[in-house]
């Protein structure tokens, strides 16, 4: 199988560019409803948050640094039981890929393809995909990565820097009041959810050129990604004001509609397709590489690039029967990712692998 390695930076950006885009876009509008102009504590609550879950794939990853998921699992709890335990992070890529194709297809139609089917948009982004990892593998994906997060972070930068005259502060006051130290801290959760699906970890430690470095180099993509959404959803809030940003499916994209410069610069709306664009690519890019690698490995295939062809048809199909509705799937998803995939998969079998782990390397140690 292939052995290509991947720098600590490349970690960063990956972690960085797939987390960027479909944080903002698919869970600020349901944290500003929740929590209202206190939205922006709670991205960097939520970051928090999922900054542990990561030093928790971290830290079980560390304990196999030239393992992935489905290796370890076994050497953990016996072959049987670690193969079973693998099953829900297959099930929970191929889901999250398949409503994340539909959720891009439905912004494109949206603002730029009224006219073009969701099918021919799905069917060229997973041919984007499939090309790109069948032929590259991580690496491609870290090259990839390494080239789209700059640019998400100069356009995220760019768009704050021209808002700023538009700023009204007073729209972000009073602080807390409102909402409460408790709504605040359940806001985070829908955040935490996306930020902290660093369970990838798992899967890439084994790729990275130094296990230990990269690892953390996660944790800043985190951070960073963390802080940028609460800028983003401050600048909104300060700019609409909570009840406003409420109402809007995307307030981030109707920002960036908003931005003019002494009306040389406007309608710079297009750029928010690039960040999604390149978020989505990404994330869907990696997705498919984790789960065809280590479903290759969960049946013996020699070469892990022949499971695409089965990985990849299951996510356009799981896109395709997917309800036309940006909102609906995001609130679903976010729902379902709160309640039982944050808890089990980024948590609770991380946890019992780690714990189980540890007490296995103690004893075989002492």
């Amino acid at each position: 199988m292939n052995t290509t390695k991947i720098s600590n930076i490349q970690v960063f950006w990956i972690t960085f560019s797939m987390e960027s885009a479909i944080t903002l876009f698919l869970t600020q509008s349901l944290v500003i409803q929740m929590t209202k102009q206190d939205a922006w504590i709670s991205f960097l609550i939520g970051g928090v948050i999922a900054c542990g879950i990561t030093l928790l794939s971290r830290a079980l990853s560390l304990m196999y640094p030239e393992q992935t998921l489905g290796e370890f699992s076994e050497k953990i709890l016996g072959r049987w039981l670690g193969k079973i335990i693998v099953i829900p992070f297959f099930i929970v890529w191929i889901i999250t890929s398949g409503t994340l194709l539909r959720q891009f297809s439905d912004f494109f139609q949206m603002i730029l393809f009224d006219r073009t089917p969701s099918s021919v948009l799905m069917l060229l982004m997973m041919v984007i995909v499939v090309s790109l990892v069948w032929a590259g593998g991580i690496e491609a994906i870290g090259r990839c990565s390494q080239m789209m997060g700059p640019l998400i972070l100069v356009i995220v930068v760019v768009v704050t820097f021209l808002s700023f005259n538009n700023y009204e502060f007073e729209q972000i006051l009073p602080i807390f009041s409102e909402s409460g130290v408790r709504t605040i801290m359940r806001g985070s959760l829908a955040p935490a959810s996306v930020l902290g699906d660093t369970v990838f970890l798992l899967m890439v430690t084994k790729f990275m050129k130094n296990p230990r470095q990269g690892t953390k180099f996660a944790v800043w993509g985190v951070a960073a990604v963390s802080i940028i959404s609460s800028i983003m959803t401050l600048t909104a809030l300060s700019i609409f004001g909570s009840a406003l940003a409420a109402k809007m499916l995307i307030p981030t994209f109707e920002l960036m509609r908003f931005v003019s410069l002494m009306e040389f610069i406007q309608n710079i709306e297009i750029f928010s397709s690039v960040l999604w664009f390149f978020s989505v690519f990404i994330k869907l890019s990696l997705y498919l590489f984790i789960t065809c690698y280590g479903m290759s490995q969960w049946l013996g295939l020699k070469r892990w690039t022949n499971s695409i062809w089965l990985i990849a048809p299951a996510v356009y199909l799981i896109a395709w029967k997917s309800p036309q509705a940006v909102l609906y799937d995001s609130q679903i998803q976010l729902y379902l990712g709160v309640r039982y995939v944050m808890p089990f998969e980024l948590i609770g079998i991380p946890f019992l692998l780690w714990i189980v782990g540890t007490v296995r390397k103690r004893r075989k140690g002492g």
